[in-house]
């Protein structure tokens, strides 16, 4: 079940951004003008499904620090929680620069705390198999990139742009309840504290030495190289098909292919990763 809960979760995530390009495509028609620059209104409009995949990673330090405190549960759901509210909010607004906020901020914020628990509660569940069960999990965003985008355009079609929001929403509620089964196994490291306070110090919370291990360097500063650029695809393909091709083109099936090749590589090196000496399986 907390395997099932978190491949929702990381699907309901990354499968909403994965698949903004669709979002990407109706943004420019719903506020864009003929006054408007076309290169000008395409620059401002990435920045919002941008600023919402840099936001779900840039919380991440924060979020780490609220599941030491809070668990995985609250966590989880709380963020959830504060995802639908961006999604709401930003099914509410006129114009494209509120969106930097609500769907930005807000909603990314909500997404990046109901995401990271979702991977540290598999480490309370699963042992033997977790390679096999993170590659799972992950898949999760491969299944609903294949999927999303062609419930996405049939939404924006016959229902428009505010209520695919508010479907969208949908989505993160049931991410909510998804949440809830988020119970913890390990149980929580006692504090030393001599003051008796229940809050670890800062120290605990930031672990700096980290930082001297060579090959958590090579992964802190490795990963970020090979996913720079990793989003431009996903924001601008779509668009570029329909200028390409027409607005009748297929446009959906690149991004079903991207989840397709996605999910297959996530299960074999998950899988592949249960068989190495000594590799971390997260």
């Amino acid at each position: 079940v907390v395997m099932l809960a978190s491949m929702w979760c990381n699907g309901s995530v990354f499968g909403i951004q994965n698949a903004f390009g669709i979002m990407f495509v109706a943004l420019l028609k719903e506020f864009g003008s003929d006054k408007d620059n076309e290169e000008d209104l395409r620059f401002k409009t990435a920045w919002v499904g941008s600023l919402s995949m840099g936001m779900i990673f840039f919380c991440s330090p924060i979020v780490s620090v609220f599941t030491d405190l809070l668990g995985c549960r609250i966590t989880a759901v709380g963020g959830a929680a504060v995802g639908i509210l961006g999604l709401l909010a930003s099914s509410f607004v006129t114009s494209l620069e509120p969106l930097y906020f609500t769907y930005g901020v807000v909603f990314a914020c909500g997404c990046s705390f109901a995401y990271q628990p979702s991977l540290v509660i598999l480490g309370h569940y699963f042992k033997k198999r977790l390679g096999l069960v993170n590659g799972i999990v992950t898949a999760g965003s491969s299944v609903f990139t294949i999927t999303l985008p062609y419930l996405m355009s049939a939404l924006l079609e016959r229902v428009g742009l505010q209520h695919t929001l508010r479907v969208l929403a949908i989505f993160m509620f049931i991410l909510m309840l998804a949440g809830l089964t988020y119970k913890p196994l390990l149980p929580k490291p006692v504090s030393s504290s001599k003051s008796g306070s229940r809050c670890p110090s800062p120290r605990k919370l930031f672990n700096v030495h980290i930082w001297k291990s060579l090959g958590y360097r090579i992964w802190a500063f490795g990963i970020p190289a090979a996913l720079y650029g990793y989003y431009v695809p996903y924001v601008h393909l779509m668009k570029h098909v329909e200028e390409r091709f027409g607005e009748d083109a297929n446009k959906e099936v690149l991004l079903t292919c991207l989840g397709i090749t996605s999910g297959v590589g996530r299960l074999i090196f998950g899988r592949v990763a249960d068989y190495v000496p000594g590799v971390n399986k997260v």
